[in-house]
């Protein structure tokens, strides 16, 4: 699993400061990306039964980093991003990728962003290649080498 070669570059301690810098980010943005993302990711077939929304969103709200911005802001921040692409899944997908791109060179924040997506991403075990392509999609709006992630081999 490319996430999980990436997630073996952590210590206990750089986990530990990803999470600090996360908490200390507290940036409405950063929230709005880091959920655009998941839902991105978590639409990346096209279509999400309830039961994987539900998933999600309790990968969400189990990661602890994210608990900083405040977990019911994040559950509905959620709930309003997958019903726009429930309803119009190209209207959904523009406007989570409009809030990835809000985070495009705002310091470490899209790297925070790019791995938080993955991490909730790769919760269950998984981390499929429809995944995999929407975390290098996301990758490529922020102007970031999915490589970095473990996503793509170097090229």
């Amino acid at each position: 699993m490319p996430y999980r070669r990436s997630l073996s570059r952590f210590s206990k301690k750089s986990w530990e400061d990803f999470n600090h810098e996360v908490y200390r980010a507290q940036n409405a943005h950063l929230m709005d990306g880091i959920v655009a993302g998941c839902a991105l990711v978590a639409y990346a077939d096209g279509w999400v039964t309830e039961e994987e929304h539900v998933r999600m969103l309790g990968r969400i709200r189990g990661f602890e980093p994210i608990a900083a911005f405040g977990l019911d802001d994040v559950a509905a921040t959620f709930a309003s991003m997958t019903a726009q692409f429930a309803s119009d899944q190209s209207a959904g997908e523009q406007a989570a990728l409009e809030a990835v791109a809000r985070l495009k060179g705002a310091g470490r924040h899209p790297e925070l962003l790019v791995e938080a997506c993955c991490a909730i991403a790769a919760a269950d075990g998984g981390f499929d290649a429809e995944e995999r392509l929407a975390a290098i999609r996301i990758c490529e709006v922020l102007g970031l080498d999915p490589a970095k992630f473990g996503l793509a081999e170097a090229g």
